[in-house]
């Protein structure tokens, strides 16, 4: 995502493309002069970086942090921009070759390092996020992930539930992206344009077309939508649009001789007036990072936008030769040293939060920013730098030189490097490829981690999986009843590992959204552990409902909920307890309306009664154990609602009562072979509910 420029301004001069002609003959009497390192701009993306870490690590008081990002984009914008005009200065045209060459020197080598040491690890100790990962591992390598998080993800990009490895990629795609068709559009537009504030006007009426979009886009309040808009290359060119536009229009450094031919320009600007620009630019990207959520109407209203033309005013400011105080507080060396390794520090942070658990407590996130400190060092001094400063060329140019006394020492150094290197993508390939990964969700017998741990005794019981539960013989319809299962994932876990045998009574059909009850707005809060998780990204939970109800023709639905509804929710500013009038008037409000979209297609709608949870510490389950999930006055209040809204709509809805067990006995209640985390089933689980509600499901009368 971060691109430093302090060795570009060595180029090659014989470029492929001379499309473009002069871009103006005031350029032409400055005659030729060149950016150069600015410290500060590295700063500016050390602020960003840290701001996007901090966010990562779910610090409440900096939810609106993934700004970082935007404002990496309006960097890479001016800064890439600003070579490509440099370059068409100096040669007359573009070389399309060296720019990507350069490109991919710099960002490819840290970026293929980073897949294959994470894959290695999750193969050897996460072998449960496998499946994901070796889809999500070619979408990084390809640059592509932004798209396959919006339309083919198994796990959507804002699910509460345990996050991929390498979901943070998204926007190293998007400016990828960037990098592959901007010097063709750059090449087209000043063809077309013939000089650089025609080009700029343009690029300014794409980018307010593209916020235009963004806004009224957002006004359907769909969560798909927002993942889009959040995502798309599209909608998020608008930072890489202003900062293109910004490096047109804004080159003080060329403007500095104008003032001794008299005439005024940017040059002019004192330091006051650039000191209290930054100043408030700088403030308003504060406030932004301190109150913007990723959901929230405000971002996509506006807030990209704002958050982008503040980018680009304390760019402009940091560039400027008479902003002494802005580079000084920017250009601080620990800054600057921070911001060349800001592209390591983005790379690698994700993925070792998630190996650490760090976003659980402050001892685990220092932990864990030590080890990226490590790691990006790591990463900074033996792989980037060293072919960022062409040792790739020079070994090149040693081997080809028979006689060049180091020949020898670089034969068997690069040999003894590209074995392993070789040795090591090829075997972390051919394990991502072959590895079956460990779904935790599903029931895969004795040889899964997290196994049952007791026997129950009882002569009238089966065993499963080690676990004994009750049997229950269930009738064979000539056509059984097309069951679909809708709620959360405690849903699609009980979908998922039905027992052997329903199939006679129950053609069943999984419906469930992962990390989505019945609410859509609001937040719900663990207080005692400070968890927090916006529910606005479950926008069209009852559509998806009632999709899989309509495909599957389904004539019954059980409704499991009680996860996340288990919560309070904060929204407007108020906490709305669970017990207060509000929330339950809130709650039982959104179940009817998922009962009206049901419905509809004339099918039966049965609320199961929410189980006693025993949340439990286990790898994979994404989130710490929220203790309101084991506070049993907090289920038995949600299923005296359940029972409230299932008597106001007798006619075609039923509460059914689920095992006594998960409150009753202890051993059961906390045993992992039947709930693998305390909440979600295994098979045990599965059957003993079936095993319970089966007579009561086959009690309701279906039209």
């Amino acid at each position: 995502m971060k691109e430093h420029f302090k060795n570009d301004n060595q180029r090659n001069a014989a470029g492929e493309d001379r499309a473009l002609s002069g871009l103006s003959s005031f350029d032409a009497q400055l005659g030729p002069s060149h950016m150069g390192y600015i410290p500060s701009l590295d700063g500016l993306r050390a602020l960003a970086v840290l701001a996007v870490i901090l966010y990562h690590a779910h610090f409440s008081w900096i939810r609106g942090g993934f700004i970082g990002v935007e404002v990496f984009f309006v960097v890479s914008g001016f800064l890439i921009t600003s070579l490509l005009l440099e370059e068409s200065e100096d040669t007359g045209g573009i070389s399309l070759r060296q720019f990507w060459i350069r490109r991919a020197r710099r960002l490819l080598p840290a970026l293929f390092t980073m897949l294959v040491v994470v894959s290695a690890w999750a193969l050897l100790f996460s072998k449960y996020k496998v499946g994901q990962l070796r889809h999500d591992f070619l979408a990084a390598v390809f640059y592509i992930s932004n798209w396959w998080q919006i339309f083919s993800s198994d796990v959507p990009y804002f699910a509460p539930s345990d996050p991929p490895l390498l979901r943070h990629l998204w926007s190293l795609a998007v400016e990828e992206q960037w990098y592959l068709l901007w010097p063709i559009a750059f090449i087209a537009l000043f063809k077309w344009g013939k000089n650089r504030a025609k080009v700029a006007q343009a690029l300014l009426v794409i980018a307010v077309f593209i916020m235009l979009f963004t806004a009224v886009a957002y006004s359907s309040g769909n969560g798909d939508r927002i993942n889009f808009l959040y995502l798309s290359t599209f909608t998020r060119s608008t930072g890489l649009l202003l900062g293109a536009a910004g490096a047109c229009l804004w080159r003080p450094w060329r403007m500095a001789g104008l003032a001794q031919r008299g005439r005024a320009s940017a040059a002019d600007l004192p330091e006051r007036t650039l000191s209290l620009a930054a100043l408030v630019s700088g403030s308003l990207l504060v406030l932004m990072a301190l109150g913007l959520t990723v959901s929230g109407a405000p971002l996509y209203r506006g807030g990209l936008i704002l958050v982008s033309l503040s980018s680009l005013v304390l760019v402009a400011c940091a560039v400027h030769p008479n902003a002494v105080g802005v580079q000084k507080f920017l250009g601080y060396a620990p800054l600057v040293e921070i911001g060349k390794r800001s592209y390591g520090l983005y790379l690698w942070h994700w993925p070792i939060f998630l190996f650490t658990n760090a976003r659980e407590s402050a001892g685990k996130f220092f932990v864990a920013i030590a080890i990226t400190a490590v790691v990006t060092e790591l990463s900074y001094r033996c792989i980037e730098v060293p072919i960022r400063n062409g040792f790739i060329g020079r070994a090149r140019e040693t081997l080809r030189n028979i006689n060049h006394p180091s020949r020898r020492d670089m034969v068997i150094i690069a040999s003894s490097y590209a074995t392993a290197a070789g040795v090591l993508v090829a075997s972390v390939s051919i394990a991502l490829a072959f590895t079956t990964p460990i779904d935790l969700s599903v029931d895969n017998g004795d040889d899964l981690e997290f196994g049952a741990t007791t026997t129950i005794a009882g002569a009238t019981q089966t065993t499963l999986n080690g676990v004994v539960a009750p049997s229950t013989t269930l009738p064979t319809l000539a056509n059984p009843i097309r069951l679909v299962i809708v709620g959360d994932s405690q849903a699609k876990a009980l979908a998922k590992n039905l027992p052997v045998g329903i199939e006679k009574t129950f053609t069943v059909t999984d419906g469930g959204v992962s990390g989505c009850g019945v609410y859509d707005t609001g937040t719900g809060i663990s207080p005692s552990i400070d968890f927090k998780q916006s529910f606005e990204f479950c926008r069209g939970w009852e559509k998806k409902w009632t999709a899989s109800v309509q495909k599957a023709k389904g004539q019954l639905v059980l409704v499991v909920l009680g996860a996340w509804e288990v919560l309070d929710v904060l929204g407007g500013g108020v906490n709305y307890s669970l017990g207060s009038p509000q929330a339950d008037t809130f709650f039982k409000t959104q179940v009817k309306r998922g009962i009206d979209a049901l419905v509809l297609g004339g099918a039966k709608v049965a609320l199961l009664e929410v189980p006693c949870m025993r949340p439990k510490d286990v790898k994979g389950a994404g989130i710490p154990p929220l203790p309101e999930r084991g506070d049993d006055t907090r289920t038995a209040q949600l299923n005296k609602l359940l029972q409230e809204v299932a008597s106001e709509n007798a006619a075609t809805t039923t509460f059914v009562k689920g095992p006594r067990e998960w409150c009753t006995s202890s051993i059961i209640g906390n045993d992992l072979g039947y709930r693998w985390d305390g909440v979600h089933v295994y098979k045990p689980g599965a059957k003993l509910i079936m095993d319970t509600i089966a007579p009561s499901l086959l009690a309701i009368p279906l039209q």
